[in-house]
């Protein structure tokens, strides 16, 4: 276990030894920070002026076509220029909503940029109302404006840090403290979020193994044990590091107050990763009594309350109703290329686990063989190792002998799916929920089925997003569980939007468990960048980890 040696008292004289290469290295990251606050802002009023040209378009060309009552007359985009304090008001709520000085998550980011423009657009409304300044601005094209930042607004940020990043002034560098399973995952968490732009200067530890010795590896770099924990000062000035992760979730209390309080004074940040693996994080609230200096974290059960049931089921029926609109062509087309290519009918209807335990008939397209189930025992009293493979996944996910040509196609861009369209219309399933279990499969879902049963099975889902086919039965009851737990709206819009990039590129959607942290698990604050295992199995305390078990 990683222990807490407090550095010495140092005399007055170390702690101003390197006063000059303590401000230049001030200096140098003030001046990073500078350039990438006006990048960002110069990029951020790029977006507005495109999404205000390409509104003052649809409103000219395309509106009068819809609403004849609309005149295809409109103000140019010169006659915009000319009232600063409209593009003042968005960089107003960026800065408010921290997206100038702030280090966030990919997900995390869109989501406070949608409340930025969301609040944006509330306000220029109010003022134009208030002011009676309508007849110079088209109230349309503003909306139109804010609709079109929605969308372009995150493809702009995200390129741009990424620019930032390659170049160089978006770059800050984090030490880790703490040789555990859990910093090996922090250290990959790091490395796929680009919009973070944190690179790891390396670890600290108080273990028996020399100082050099590789931890890991970062975006294809060895990250080395640098020293011990008390030299975590003299490691931040050496490796130039602003910010620290603390990675040791069995530490106690009182050494790492000890720890936190020391170093706090000379950093920007200090992130912990505290002891309290498997709870609810998207719903978690920090709260408090202040004259006490009592800490609470509060969870809530957002599926719980009835109005978010309201919402999600909103949400549901408008999307879907979309969706079916557009999908049924498509139905059409496939049904009756099921029907031409094999014997059997189109659909495959099935019983399936429902809300509350009640059961309903599951629509899917037919994509095996109407004597699957023959040719599923043959296949698997002959074959030994996808005999295993079936208990442990409950699926082949590999080779399937009882699919057919087209199911095969169907499976692979899951079109097979579109007829539970019908189901989420009926109010039997969800977009996104927890796969729709088999009622044979309730005994092997044990303590988590009354979390599952709470809410309406999914089309798509976490498991679909964070594993699909490499996940085993129980990895997926785990994470469907939490997924229930940590329910949100805009949780559920993330989930959709990764579930086109996992049947589009499944080589990118699927992540694969690394074999030298098989027991551990991570996830961003985001609740989305998470490892098979991450949700399924307690990481170790701390297992150090060398180069040879990579």
């Amino acid at each position: 276990m990683s222990t807490v040696r407090m550095a010495p008292e140092r005399p007055p004289q170390s702690l101003n030894g390197n006063k000059s290469s303590g401000h230049r290295l001030r200096v140098g990251f003030l001046t990073r920070q500078v350039v990438c606050v006006f990048a960002l802002v110069l990029t951020d009023l790029s977006a507005i002026a495109i999404s205000l040209e390409l509104a003052i378009l649809t409103r000219k060309y395309f509106v009068p076509h819809v609403d004849s009552y609309v005149e295809p007359s409109t103000f140019p985009f010169e006659h915009y220029l000319s009232i600063g304090w409209l593009w003042l008001v968005p960089l107003i709520f960026f800065g408010v909503e921290g997206l100038y000085t702030r280090r966030r998550s990919q997900w995390n980011e869109i989501g406070y940029i949608i409340k930025a423009v969301a609040l944006s657009l509330i306000a220029i409304l109010a003022a134009l109302a208030l002011t009676q300044l309508s007849p110079l601005v088209s109230r349309i094209t503003i909306i139109l404006t804010a609709i079109n930042l929605f969308v372009l607004l995150p493809i702009v940020r995200y390129w741009t840090k990424r620019a930032l990043g390659a170049l160089g002034p978006w770059k800050k560098r984090i030490l880790i403290l703490g040789a555990t399973d859990m910093a090996v995952l922090a250290m990959r968490g790091l490395a796929a979020d680009r919009f973070l732009g944190y690179e790891v200067a390396g670890v600290l530890d108080d273990s028996p193994r020399e100082n050099g010795n590789c931890i890991g590896a970062y975006k294809g770099t060895s990250v080395n044990i640098l020293g011990n924990l008390s030299e975590a000062r003299e490691q931040m000035e050496q490796t130039n590091s602003r910010d620290v992760l603390i990675a040791m979730p069995s530490l106690r209390e009182e050494k790492l107050l000890a720890l936190v309080h020391e170093l706090q004074p000379h950093c920007d940040n200090i992130y912990v990763v505290p002891q309290l693996w498997g709870l609810p994080m998207m719903n978690l609230q920090v709260d408090g009594f202040l004259r006490e200096r009592v800490m609470m974290l509060k969870l809530s059960n957002n599926l719980a309350k009835p109005w978010n049931g309201w919402l999600k089921r909103g949400f549901d029926l408008l999307l879907g109703t979309s969706l079916t609109l557009m999908a049924l062509p498509v139905c059409m087309i496939v049904a009756i290329f099921v029907k031409l290519e094999s014997n059997g009918p189109a659909l495959f209807v099935q019983e399936r686990l429902g809300f509350r335990g009640r059961n309903f008939r599951c629509l899917k397209f037919r994509t095996m063989r109407v004597d699957g189930d023959k040719v599923l025992a043959k296949y698997l009293k002959s074959n030994p190792q996808a005999m295993d493979e079936w208990h442990r996944y409950a699926k082949l996910r590999r080779h399937d002998p009882r699919l057919t040509r087209l199911g095969s196609f169907l499976r692979r861009w899951s079109l097979d799916e579109l007829p539970q369209l019908f189901n989420v219309l009926k109010g039997e399933m969800s977009l996104v929920g927890p796969r729709p279990y088999l009622p044979h499969e309730l005994d092997r879902i044990r303590i988590d089925l009354h979390t599952i049963a709470s809410a309406r099975p999914g089309m798509t889902g976490f498991w679909q997003v964070s594993g699909r086919n490499q996940l085993t039965f129980e990895d997926r009851v785990k994470i469907e569980a939490w997924y229930v737990r940590n329910w949100t709206l805009w949780l559920d819009g993330i989930i959709i939007a990764k579930t086109f990039r996992v049947v589009l590129f499944p080589e990118n959607g699927l992540q694969t468990e690394s074999p030298a942290i098989s027991n551990s698990a991570a996830a961003d604050h985001s609740g989305l960048e998470v490892l098979p295992s991450a949700l399924t199995t307690k990481p170790g305390k701390s297992k150090h980890h060398s180069a040879g078990a990579r």
